[in-house]
């Protein structure tokens, strides 16, 4: 398999290794440097070859068309014009379009719908993605239900059931708050602060830990209460994550959430606003819903959870682990090789 991505995440690499390891595929990756606020460290299985973007161009990737036998060439959005040209002129190789972008109805999205549909869509036989707010988008830019593939989206299940597996039975109400984002803008995480420290008044005991770095990190709010560990991996993300109670997403704009399903198998209750993707999948008894860039409806779903009891939250816990196991490794691989294999 070719892969023609753009940033690379851990979850992303977690997918390919369990591929190229379990099911024996080959997998050439082009891909652009991660993100500086993201620095994460990746090992590859001695299947998988990294090519970096910024010295394979378009000759590049065609040569490394010419000179393999690719069965599926998988492209991870539409931002690259060199990777659909690519698409286009490889048409004798099956190739799907991975997205996670949402249907939402407004202008800008009917004006991409439309060039989408005669720029992109006719040259990909699949479109895989993540959910039910993706499957809607991938239909209005012309695929059709036989060719949409869901699950596009899983995380290290190994690891962070691990977590769910070390987490100790809750035996007190709720007292640590969790968030784990990018420091930008779109996570809201600033209306975050202010929320919970108006929370913290009658709650003196509370905590918020935050986990991650950003454009905001200088301005981050050093109120008491409020904990800020930078970026986070292996141990150190083991560690917080252990002694958490409850997860907190407020972005006001995610398409998916990765860090929902991280969080979530590891038995953690969640509390999203109503404008990440991951909401359809992930949410469902096992925390609650908020609207975005409303400071009451944050505050009220923050005040449950504080009263929820030491049984509910074990009930939350159990859910939320069961929600996240249900998007794995296994059934990713599965979606990429019925591709693969679907050849006309």
């Amino acid at each position: 398999m070719l892969v023609l991505y753009r940033e690379l995440a851990g979850y992303f690499v977690n997918n390919m290794n369990y591929l190229a390891n379990e099911h024996n595929v080959s997998i050439d990756i082009v891909a652009y440097p991660v993100k500086s606020d993201a620095p994460f460290q990746f090992q590859w299985s001695d299947k998988v070859t990294l090519y970096s973007r910024k010295v394979c161009d378009l000759s590049g990737i065609q040569s490394l068309i010419d000179t393999n036998s690719y069965d599926l060439i998988f492209v991870g959005g539409w931002a690259d014009e060199d990777y659909i040209s690519i698409v286009k002129k490889n048409q004798r190789i099956p190739a799907l379009l991975g997205f996670d972008k949402q249907w939402e109805g407004g202008i800008k999205d009917l004006a991409r719908l439309l060039k989408l549909r005669l720029t992109v869509n006719p040259y990909f036989k699949y479109a895989f993605v993540p959910g039910e707010l993706q499957v809607t988008f991938a239909k209005a830019i012309g695929f059709s239900s036989q060719q949409i593939f869901t699950g596009a989206y899983t995380c290290d299940t190994a690891f962070f059931k691990r977590i769910y597996e070390k987490r100790p039975a809750p035996n007190t109400r709720v007292k640590r708050f969790v968030y784990a984002g990018r420091y930008a803008p779109e996570k809201d995480i600033q209306r975050l602060w202010q929320v919970f420290k108006r929370l913290r008044k009658n709650h003196p005991e509370i905590e918020l830990h935050c986990m991650g770095t950003g454009p905001l990190w200088e301005a981050r709010d050093r109120s008491e209460g409020i904990f800020h560990h930078g970026f986070c991996q292996g141990e150190q993300l083991e560690s917080i994550m252990l002694n958490g109670d409850v997860f907190i997403l407020p972005s006001i704009y995610e398409p998916w959430g990765v860090v929902v399903n991280e969080f979530c198998v590891s038995g953690y209750p969640i509390l999203l606003s109503d404008k990440i993707g991951a909401r359809t999948a992930l949410l469902s008894s096992n925390g609650s819903l908020f609207e975005a860039a409303n400071d009451e409806s944050m505050m009220v779903s923050m005040q449950e959870a504080l009263s929820w009891s030491a049984e509910e939250l074990a009930a939350y816990q159990q859910k939320s682990h069961q929600l996240g196991m249900a998007l794995d490794e296994k059934q990713y691989a599965e979606a990429i090789l019925q591709m693969a294999g679907a050849k006309s």
